[in-house]
């Protein structure tokens, strides 16, 4: 506050003005020239990739099936795999193209402390595989490139990149922890400022700029998350949000909720039918399809599994 008063005490001497205005501000040749030529080029743009999409859902309602049912007969899928669902399914129905399923375990572990996460070497590691596949998706639009192809990247159990988010700032940020469990210790105490939450936020949405970055490359995006159920108070309300930063939908350019339903009869007795549903909440590059459902997967007990798949997650530009 000194430095204002100050002002206020002792304005600036004001200099005479030379009329010679236009030679005071001189244009950068070099930067104009630089921005016309984007907005030149951008007339012209077609986007490879419009689908940075979640999925939200109970555990156990496809949400991983769909997303590795959608792919094409070239292209490779990354797996930031969180919670491994993405390795099961890859080693369960997918042995015939396992080579092009690269699923990638995020998490690094310590030894001789009580923590077995090591949660900033964690972030530190989901950063450096986003942008190797950053990399990867530029390569690939070289003219001279003949490797492998890149079409999708998946990243599973955003709520548990939530939480690295959360114990990062306690521990490296705020120093107000020594690890994932002492973050777990009255947090809220723990962060004093509210804004100091910002932290958290601003760590969780680096790899939502890494997902954009990527899609801008003409890759495929897809981030799933578990729900959770919402308060009214400390009493549960009934209704579920999904589990992740609360800015995260705002950034997604589709939202798919999973279901899974038993289905009854007449007197209310399950059939021993259940039916998987995917529920489009948001889907910027198509309205018809928001707020319609498509079924996924039927299940009948003594029968086979009925796979439908929700083609939708192609998302052909």
């Amino acid at each position: 506050m000194a430095g204002f008063k100050n002002l206020k005490e002792n304005p600036p001497i004001e200099e005479e003005v030379v009329e010679e205005v236009a030679s005071a501000t001189p244009p950068s040749t070099t930067s104009s020239g630089s921005i016309w030529n984007e907005i030149e080029h951008s007339a012209h743009e077609v986007p490879e990739s419009l689908m940075f999409c979640g999925i939200i859902g109970h555990e156990g309602t496809c949400k991983t099936g769909s997303v590795l049912d959608s792919l094409t007969d070239e292209e490779n899928i990354l797996i930031v795999d969180f919670d491994g669902g993405g390795k099961t399914l890859r080693s369960s129905y997918y042995r015939d193209m396992m080579h092009r399923i690269r699923a990638l375990d995020p998490w690094v572990m310590q030894k001789g402390t009580r923590d077995a996460y090591n949660y900033p070497a964690t972030h530190q590691r989901v950063m450096d595989i986003m942008n190797e596949a950053v990399d990867w998706a530029e390569r690939q639009k070289r003219s001279d490139y003949n490797g492998p192809r890149l079409g999708t990247v998946l990243i599973t159990a955003l709520d548990l990149w939530d939480t690295v988010s959360k114990n990062c700032m306690f521990i490296e940020d705020l120093g107000t922890a020594p690890d994932g469990i002492g973050a777990m210790v009255k947090p809220h105490e723990k962060v004093g400022l509210r804004f100091n939450w910002q932290i958290r936020s601003t760590r969780f949405h680096m790899l939502t700029a890494l997902c954009r970055q990527l899609m801008s490359n003409g890759v495929r995006v897809f981030v799933e998350t578990h729900l959770k159920e919402e308060y009214d108070g400390h009493n549960p309300s009934g209704e579920y949000k999904p589990d992740w930063e609360k800015q995260t939908g705002n950034y997604l350019n589709q939202i798919v909720r999973m279901h899974k339903t038993p289905i009854r009869d007449e007197t209310g007795a399950k059939t021993g039918e259940v039916r998987y549903e995917a529920e489009f909440l948001k889907w910027k590059t198509n309205s018809d399809l928001v707020d319609q459902r498509r079924t996924v997967m039927v299940t009948q007990d003594g029968k086979p599994a009925q796979w439908h798949g929700l083609p939708e997650l192609r998302g052909e530009v």
